[in-house]
């Protein structure tokens, strides 16, 4: 299953120079399920409010349609075995990685949907890296620097 990351789901819903087309050939290449949080919704509706100016746009409807038919499954958060997975993460990478609170709790989320592939653009937040030193494949590849941060 395949974990998307704010970032990756406003990509494929925006024009973004160097992601969009990345995103969409990922998507169309892809059969495995997208898995998409409730957070990750949150932080879209944000993300889609800050580029359109509307609570309601047309990017956010489309972004919704994929969801109500099944195409992205939500994933309903069991917020105890989230914040555990997050505790956990926290103690064994959290000195050396440093990734943010939201970044570590995409990351649990993705490990308790049962993903094996984590779908993001954000290579300055250590999120990446976290979900490579969990064993995550990501998508697109890391970039060297953050090869360099991936903890074993």
């Amino acid at each position: 299953m395949n974990y998307l990351d704010a970032n990756f789901a406003t990509a494929l819903h925006f024009n973004i120079r160097g992601q969009t087309q990345l995103a969409e050939k990922f998507v169309r290449k892809n059969s495995a399920p997208f898995i998409f949080s409730e957070l990750a919704e949150l932080e879209c509706r944000r993300a889609f409010m800050l580029r359109t100016g509307k609570p309601n746009s047309e990017n956010w409807t489309r972004l919704m349609s994929l969801v109500s038919a099944g195409a992205w499954q939500r994933e309903t958060l069991e917020w105890k075995r989230v914040l555990e997975r997050s505790t956990q993460l926290i103690d064994r990478f959290g000195a050396k990685l440093k990734a943010g609170t939201l970044d570590t709790l995409h990351v649990a989320i993705a490990l308790n949907s049962g993903c094996t592939r984590f779908l993001s653009f954000d290579n300055d937040s250590n999120a990446r890296a976290l979900a490579v030193s969990c064993r995550l494949k990501v998508y697109p590849d890391l970039t060297a620097h953050e090869k360099g941060r991936v903890v074993r």
